[in-house]
């Protein structure tokens, strides 16, 4: 069997001599198995652009430990006592999983031989490819129409390629993190947009503003994986005039960007979203801000140019007064969550002992 991914091999003998032992991680492939005419031995042979020919690793009490802490992520260390190397593994957890299984199995003696040959290992064997993960068009005629979108792409911007219609093509990139459809001319997303783990969202520059805050083409916010993962959304110079109310189901949502539209409030369901950190609404028509909003921890929040019914007036500012201790106390009090709980609670009391 053969993986490939990212493979670091660490000299843990050139550790003991202070020489720093640990090398690059290099694009390169796996392969566990028995060379061909030999029933005995059971090999993981390293073969690199660099080393065509390969490392072979014997298998056969010879791993000192295997570390599969976070195998679900695609990383794994195979530690071998002679030579005392450590493999780092990182790839798709979908590949490492069975090839941890088929080394396991192999240990035990519980896998067929043919299974475990190393035929397809010679030295004229290539390591495919880096896949690539990272996809940028700045124009319409350098759209891939007929090519596709690698199914290895993590960051796709596709920008002034005038698209009207959302490509359904990019459904199938389930590896993608960040996509940025800005300055293009779409009016609305498939629903199954939140079926894609995005961590970023780029969608400034759009005629969103076409689709009713209430219409159902704005169901892929409230997607099950993209309201759990979605962590900047940027929806600035769309010509909105009202926030969809699925806003407040994007629970990781750190950064919202909605500047340059035409806002007249914001929803209240604003206050839902615990990790905000950064709110961008200025050039808008808001008039006021919505209650909950007291509710988020915000680092930083831009309001500029809006149309706000009172204005504090800075030159009275030192005439505001500084509450007191007591009046600060008092405040924590009414605003605290867990009041009505603890109020209750003290009804169940027992009655204290008569002396």
């Amino acid at each position: 069997m053969k993986i490939v991914g990212h493979i670091e091999i660490h000299n843990r003998s050139l550790s003991s001599l202070n020489i720093p032992g640990k090398g690059r991680s290099q694009w390169s492939s796996l392969a566990i198995g028995k060379q061909p005419g030999t029933e005995a031995e059971l090999f993981i042979v390293h073969q690199s652009a660099q080393n065509k020919l390969g490392t072979k690793y014997k298998v056969k009490k010879n791993i000192e430990q295997i570390f599969t802490r976070f195998v679900n992520e695609g990383k794994a260390t195979i530690r071998f006592k002679y030579p005392p190397h450590d493999i780092c593994i990182k790839c798709d957890s979908l590949q490492l999983k069975p090839f941890l299984q088929t080394l396991k199995l192999g240990l035990e003696e519980t896998v067929p031989t043919k299974t475990l040959k190393l035929s397809n290992i010679t030295c004229t064997s290539k390591v495919p490819p880096i896949p690539k993960t990272k996809l940028v068009v700045l124009s319409k005629a350098a759209y891939p129409a007929l090519e596709g979108f690698p199914r290895t792409l993590q960051i796709l911007k596709i920008n002034y390629a005038e698209q009207k219609r959302f490509d359904t093509k990019i459904l199938r990139l389930q590896k993608l993190k960040v996509l940025d459809l800005s300055h293009n001319d779409l009016t609305s997303l498939p629903e199954e947009l939140g079926t894609l783990s995005l961590d970023c969202l780029c969608l400034s520059h759009n005629k969103f503003g076409e689709t009713p805050a209430q219409d159902p083409r704005w169901n892929w916010i409230s997607g099950f994986r993209l309201a759990k993962s979605l962590e900047v959304l940027d929806l600035s110079h769309n010509e909105l005039k009202l926030l969809p109310k699925q806003i407040s189901k994007l629970k990781k949502l750190v950064i919202l960007k909605i500047e340059r539209n035409q806002l007249s409030q914001l929803p209240p369901g604003l206050g839902n979203l615990s990790n905000l950190r950064s709110l961008v609404c200025g050039h808008n028509r808001l008039c006021y801000l919505p209650g909950s909003i007291k509710r988020l921890h915000l680092d930083s929040i831009d309001l500029a140019s809006n149309s706000f019914e009172s204005v504090i007036n800075m030159r009275n500012a030192n005439n505001l007064g500084v509450p007191s201790l007591v009046e600060c106390a008092a405040r924590k009090v009414i605003n605290c969550r867990y009041l009505p709980l603890i109020c209750a609670e003290a009804h169940k009391l027992p009655d204290p002992p008569e002396l």
